[in-house]
């Protein structure tokens, strides 16, 4: 069993309705509860899981910017315990992303950017509507193997899931965020900084995380509107 996904039942059942992502753009404006979220993200693992037939050996890795859909698929891979990976083996992105990909179309699953999560509807004939798919999968998900967890970032760094704990925690402590609070992101520059503050800080501290999706956002209306604590710029 994914010691993710445990502690994500876990907010679903002591904070159920209390947000855990919520997403600021110029196209709106999404929040998440903790029971969509886990909702969500076991949709998103059953996917990983039965539609791609990932397992612990397979690799993915996930470029949809700010968006609120970049929480989900970095979560599924947790909870699934397929590995996350700087240039992995399927690369998670946009429409956009397709119109230019030149390798094997089986290496790229499309990923609306729709505020809603609506599927696109001009994907390219050979790529996986990721969007369209996921959404047949139920919500309910049950690990099939043990996850000791390894994320791989450029092939260079291991963490199992007590070392990805400590370095969010050490993160928490760098940009002095406490338990429970609400953050503000601007878009983090590395994949290892967006699971980490994104996801499992989520997880093991009760923390929310607005993501600013905006060119010129007014971050002072946002952390008014919010009731942002922090926000993090990198």
């Amino acid at each position: 069993m994914s010691k993710y996904f445990e502690l994500l039942q876990r907010a679903a059942i002591m904070r159920g309705g209390d947000p855990v992502i919520t997403w600021v753009s110029d196209a709106g404006r999404i929040e998440l509860s903790n029971t969509t979220f886990l909702n969500s993200v076991s949709k998103a693992a059953n996917f990983l899981v039965d539609g791609l037939e990932l397992d612990e050996e397979s690799s993915i890795d996930v470029e949809l910017g700010n968006h609120w859909q970049t929480t989900v698929w970095l979560g599924a891979a947790l909870a699934a315990g397929v590995q996350l990976k700087t240039q992995g083996d399927i690369l998670f992105s946009d429409l956009k992303c397709a119109m230019s990909w030149q390798g094997p179309k089986e290496s790229l699953v499309v990923v609306s950017r729709d505020p809603f999560g609506l599927p696109s509807k001009d994907v390219p004939a050979g790529f996986v509507n990721g969007s369209a798919e996921v959404r047949t999968y139920g919500d309910y998900f049950a690990p099939r193997w043990i996850n000791e967890l390894d994320v791989l970032i450029d092939s260079s760094e291991s963490f199992n899931w007590d070392a990805l704990g400590g370095h969010t925690r050490a993160l928490q402590i760098n940009y002095e965020i406490s338990d429970g609070d609400c953050i503000g992101l601007l878009q983090p520059n590395d994949l290892l900084t967006r699971l980490a503050l994104t996801v499992v800080l989520p997880a093991i501290a009760g923390v929310s995380v607005v993501l600013i999706d905006q060119p010129n956002p007014d971050l002072t209306a946002i952390t008014k509107q919010e009731k942002v604590n922090r926000i993090i710029s990198n």
